[in-house]
Order: structure tokens, then sequence, then C-alpha cells
């Protein structure tokens, strides 16, 4: 027997390779369905996903894989992604489209940029020690001053300085010097980054995905049960309820603090790393706006302190099947500490004050739907301890037969193709530790 414990998208592509290769095996999902933070919610004639939720594909089988499930059509949308500064819209990424700025700002981006890049031409730069050094290696001081700073101070609610820069380079595009150029000039650089396109459900929001998914798993798939102590040496799992469930292996998409925890017998020094692992939790507010007074593009970074929110998003944009006609589905995502208590009215409050601010709901006016949702855990802080931690439990869990998986099992910055592709790497090693052969 295969457990596979936790449901969200990389345990659901766990399962499902499991199942196309014979194995006996058994999802256990804590909340009262799957998805985890991928599934979708309906409310006052608005669709909602949990939070912004976009399907980038870049490996072939990943991509055969979605596109071959049955009961999800797909839509191949092109980013429109959009930068929110100094009460201007441009293109995103910042650093390639630079037009719009003030000549004064634009002139300081580029000189900045070019003498980072005559550093690197002539070996004169340092090796950057931290996340704060690595954006300025590679943007210079005046777009870290005005964009990735405040950005990502926002997201991460961590000083840059504590953290690396390893999980960067697939995440933030750094373009060449004649795109930076062209980008001032007013020459829009759209199709940079990993995600210049993505496919959307042409219904039912990214939820779509997730019934796609759980569809063939029938009753191998236990909703409501939350696992709370494994013993990793008779290799036995009981739940809140006291239910006992026996595994030979496991594949793991739990949050790996609490897989950590859960586990026993464990070393003092298992014990202690999962101490040591950090993460931010994001409240996202999701609106239902009649008649709103503007919407822009299918997202936009927000970097400003003055602003709440590190990112607003549209999805009636990208789906307009998500909002009644003349309405929009529109959602804001804040960070928090993983410890920080969140005073959702308050939250709601400043939020749509903000959108009044910003343009989108009109002075007066009230949401038709409010729907916050807490992702806690939502980002894995990559601080200096992070690595060591993760490799430490990771290592001592599959030496007991549990395989992690996905951003939270492998405490990652995976997407959803990363975690379904990592979800279903986990089952054919479960898969080989369990007796079950080669995948």
């Amino acid at each position: 027997m295969i457990l596979v414990l936790g449901g969200g998208v990389a345990g659901l592509a766990a399962a499902r390779a499991l199942g196309e290769r014979g194995a006996e095996f058994l999802v256990l999902e804590r909340e009262r369905e799957p998805g985890g933070w991928c599934r979708s919610i309906r409310s006052g004639g608005y669709l909602f996903d949990m939070s912004g939720h976009f399907l980038h594909l870049s490996d072939p089988a990943m991509r055969a894989m979605a596109l071959g499930l049955q009961g999800v059509s797909w839509d191949a949308v092109e980013r429109d992604a959009r930068v929110f500064l100094r009460g201007r819209l441009t293109p995103y990424p910042f650093q390639a489209n630079l037009h719009g700025h003030s000549a004064a700002l634009v002139r300081r981006c580029l000189a900045d940029f070019a003498a980072e890049r005559i550093r690197e031409a002539t070996g004169s730069a340092s090796a950057p020690r931290n996340f704060a050094e690595w954006l300025v290696r590679r943007f210079g001081r005046t777009m870290c001053r005005e964009f990735f700073f405040p950005y990502n101070r926002k997201m991460w609610r961590t000083p840059l300085g504590d953290m690396g820069y390893s999980w960067t380079s697939w995440s933030v595009p750094v373009p060449a010097f004649e795109d930076i150029l062209a980008g001032a000039r007013g020459e829009t650089r759209n199709g940079m980054g990993y995600n210049p396109s993505f496919l959307y459900p042409r219904s039912g929001g990214m939820g779509a995905l997730v019934a796609a998914l759980a569809a063939p798993l029938r009753d191998r798939l236990c909703t409501r049960t939350e696992i709370v102590r494994i013993d990793t040496e008779r290799r036995v799992a009981w739940s809140a309820g006291g239910e006992r469930f026996p595994y030979d292996a496991m594949v793991a998409t739990a949050p790996l603090p609490a897989l950590a925890a859960a586990c026993r017998p464990a070393p003092r020094a298992v014990r202690s790393a999962g101490g040591k692992l950090r993460w931010v939790k994001v409240l996202s507010l999701n609106f239902g706006i009649r008649d709103p007074e503007t919407t822009f593009g299918h997202w936009a970074y927000v970097p400003e302190r003055a602003y709440p929110f590190f990112r607003i998003g549209f999805l009636s944009n990208v789906s307009p099947g998500s909002a009644p006609g003349g309405c929009a589905s529109v959602f804001t995502e804040k960070s928090f500490p993983a410890g920080a208590a969140i005073d959702v009215r308050s939250e709601i409050r400043s939020s749509l004050d903000h959108l009044v601010r910003m343009g989108v709901l009109r002075k007066g006016r009230a949401p038709e739907v409010v729907e916050p949702i807490v992702l806690d855990p939502a980002y894995v802080v990559f601080d200096h301890a992070r690595e060591g931690a993760a490799k430490l439990l990771l290592e001592h869990l599959r030496e007991k037969g549990i395989f992690a998986a996905g951003r939270y099992g492998a405490w990652d910055y995976n997407g959803m193709e990363g975690s379904m592709a990592d979800g279903i790497r986990a089952a054919g090693e479960a898969l080989r530790a369990a007796g079950g052969g080669a995948p």
C-alpha cells in the first residue's frame, strides 16, 4: 500500500501515476475536497480561484498530460501582465519596459544596468552573497530601489539580505541590454520570463483541473482525513480521528514542517531542522464588482508600500465566464509572516479603499461579493537556513520510505506544472520502494 499524503495537484498527479501503473494506493486529504490552493469557488454568480493560478507548461510530457485530461477544455492565453508604479501602468517585466516613466528615472535605470554589465564583463563584480546583492548585480541599484526591493519585501516579508538566490534563475528574467534599450524607447517586450503564455480552463476555473485529476480516483480518495502522527519504523500513519493507515511507502505533499513534526521517532537534528523552515501566508481577497471603473490586463504587480497588496488580478479578463456581464472578478494578494494575526475585516476595508484609489472600484460603490481566503503556507521563504534544513529532512524521510513532492512537500518554489511533475517523480520512487518495480 502506498499512501499519498495530501490531495493538491502534486498528490493527485502522483495518485494518477500510481493508478496507471496498477499500484495499490490511497490519497488522504485534510480538507472536505481535493485540490489544495488550486480549488475554485462560486459565489453570487462569480467564480473565484483560491488565488491567482495559471498553468504555464514548458515540458512536452506535462503538456501532453494536461491536454489529455478528460473533462477539462483549455484556452491558450497570451499573458497580459502589468506593473502599477507611481500611478502608471507599464507592461511586465518592469526591467524591459521602462518607457512611460520619467526620462530622469529611465536614464538612471539604464546607467546602473550598464554599470553592472561592465563590472560583469571586466570581472570586477564580486559574487552576490544574498538575494539583495543578486538583484543589484542583475539590474542595478535604481531598478532595485524602484521595483525589485519594495516588491520583494512586500511579498517575502523578510529582509532580502537574509535570503538566498538559488531559486531565482527560472522566475526572474534578466533582459539583454538591447531589450532594455528597446523597452525604454517604447517597444513593448512581452515574451520574457517563464510565463509569456499559459493555459486556463474554458469553464470552471482552475478547479476544473483538480476535478479532472481527481475523477479516476473514486474510492481511493479520502477527504476530511488529517494525518497527525506517523510511525516511520512501523510504517503506520494515524489520523486526528484515530484511524490507522499502514503503508509500504508514502508520497508526501503536505507541508514539510508539519510532516517533520508528525514523524516519530526522529533524531534531534531532524526535529530541529523542521523548526528552521520559514514561510509566509497570503490573504487573497476576491471581489465580485458590478460595473467596475476599469480593469487592466490579467494581473499587475504593485511594489509601492502605499498599497497593501503586492499583486492585483482580474480573473474575468482571463475567463469572461467568471463574472456576469458588465462585472469583474478581481483578486488582491497580501503576504504576512507565518505567525502574524490577520484582521480580515480591516484588510478588506483597506483593499477596497485602494481599489478606489487605483481606479478599479467606483467611489461610493461596494462589491457585490467578497470572499476572503487565507493561504497558509503560501510561499516558502528561501532564507539561508532553508537549504540545509530541507535537505536533511528530505533525506531522512527518503530513508524511511517517505518521498516528499510539490511546493510544500519538497519545500520549494514550484508552480503547478513543477508540482505535478514532482508528484509523478515521487510516485515512481515510492513504487520502487514498495517493491513495485521500475516506474
